[in-house]
């Protein structure tokens, strides 16, 4: 091991114990030893992972938070990780995701040219494991090759005014499939309620506090990780509004409260159960408001824009019918209906099956989710990771603005 690892990988888990074994397995596989692991469990059982991590505790690259003796809420379970880590810069991914450890080289490249690197984020590819495709699909890999130092500035714009015609916020920088240097979030506990992390959205929470108090911030546009989606994710439910309000019960449980009650949401009428858009919102929201913060002229009109983009990823007829019936039913009531007229729901589309787009397009290319027999998102990274220019190739192009979302 050095003397200090240069990035820490979190990876809490709750009751998913099967996807974050062969997650840790993947990691793992990586043998570089300027890397460390926390591993941390949070299951109702916890004899399964207890006895898996017997063996991978003997790598010294490996830290294990078992279990405790009660049920940790996400809040809790994403900052002992925190707590523990030593790495210059930490990373937290799901249990049914993979990040490529490599990205640490590009990390070290940008400070050699740059000498102070506070945050630096990349693309992702996405997956849905084996039994959570309901339709068969592509996947999109980036082929970007710069890497780009951004204003801070322009991300908090980007990230607060929700402009830019997209389902959610542009510019998400945070640990979460991203690096924020140990400094930074030193820094965040200092200003921030004590805590590396405080808001049960703990990624976007992350992100609020990561915009107002790092300084030098890179993304690359080469994908160096993968979203995974397992069918007990919470991304494999979000396009069903009876699994998300099943889900939206279990998780206030965890929590301790209904987040949905707290004093700053009582003018805002958008329960996280709506959905992704309403549950980023809240967040900015709650932190807007608990800090002291004002918002950016404008948000308001560009939120329900997204709000209605964000309807047309439900999973029926039916869900698509119930979220935006909840939007319209929040927007006629928030601020006296005045942006209701901005909630233009976008027509549903029914899925189409097995037809989709395979090829080069818009700089990036298209492939089945299914290619070569992948089963995992490390085997679809590996994959894929062929395919891309290499990052040692990469342009470090940090004179420039970066000029599209």
């Amino acid at each position: 091991m050095f003397a200090q690892p240069k990035l820490t990988i979190c990876v809490p888990s709750r009751n998913r114990q099967r996807y974050f074994q062969e997650t840790i397995r993947s990691l793992l596989m990586n043998l570089r030893t300027d890397i460390e692991y926390i591993f941390a469990d949070n299951s109702d059982d916890p004899s399964i992972m207890n006895s898996f991590m017997e063996d991978v505790v003997a790598d010294p690259r490996v830290k294990y938070l078992p279990s405790g003796d009660r049920v940790f809420s996400m809040v809790d379970n994403w900052d002992r990780c925190v707590e523990v880590a030593t790495g210059e810069f930490i990373c937290m991914i799901g249990d049914d995701d993979y990040v490529d450890a490599n990205v640490v080289d590009l990390i070290s490249r940008s400070q050699v040219e740059h000498n102070v690197v506070d945050v630096f984020v990349w693309s992702r590819l996405t997956y849905n494991w084996p039994g959570n495709r309901p339709n068969h699909c592509n996947v999109s890999a980036p082929l970007g090759t710069d890497v780009h130092r951004l204003p801070r500035a322009w991300l908090y714009q980007e990230f607060f005014s929700w402009k830019g015609n997209t389902a959610t916020p542009n510019m998400a920088f945070g640990f979460y499939h991203g690096a924020v240097s140990k400094r930074v979030m030193d820094k965040i506990k200092a200003k921030f309620g004590g805590k590396y992390c405080e808001y049960p959205v703990v990624d976007f929470e992350n992100v609020c506090k990561v915009l107002v108090t790092a300084e030098h911030m890179f993304y690359s546009e080469r994908p160096f990780s993968v979203l995974g989606s397992c069918a007990e994710s919470n991304s494999a439910k979000i396009k069903l509004t009876d699994k998300v309000k099943d889900q939206h019960a279990v998780f206030m449980i965890e929590t301790g409260r209904n987040i949905d009650e707290d004093p700053h949401m009582k003018h805002f009428p958008f329960p996280s159960a709506l959905g992704l858009a309403a549950c980023i919102a809240q967040t900015q929201h709650w932190f807007l408001s608990q800090y002291g913060y004002s918002p950016m002229a404008g948000w308001e009109a560009n939120f329900a824009e997204a709000c209605g983009m964000s309807c047309g990823i439900m999973g029926s007829r039916q869900d698509f019918d119930r979220t935006v019936a909840g939007y319209r039913a929040a927007f006629g009531k928030w601020k006296g209906g005045k942006y209701l007229k901005h909630f233009k729901p976008v027509d549903y589309v029914e899925p189409t099956g097995s037809l989709f787009f395979t090829g080069v397009s818009n700089n990036h290319l298209y492939l089945d989710e299914e290619i070569g027999g992948v089963e995992t998102p490390a085997e679809l990274y590996h994959l894929v990771n062929q395919m891309l220019e290499r990052q040692e190739a990469l342009n470090l192009n940090f004179n420039e603005h970066f000029k599209s979302a």
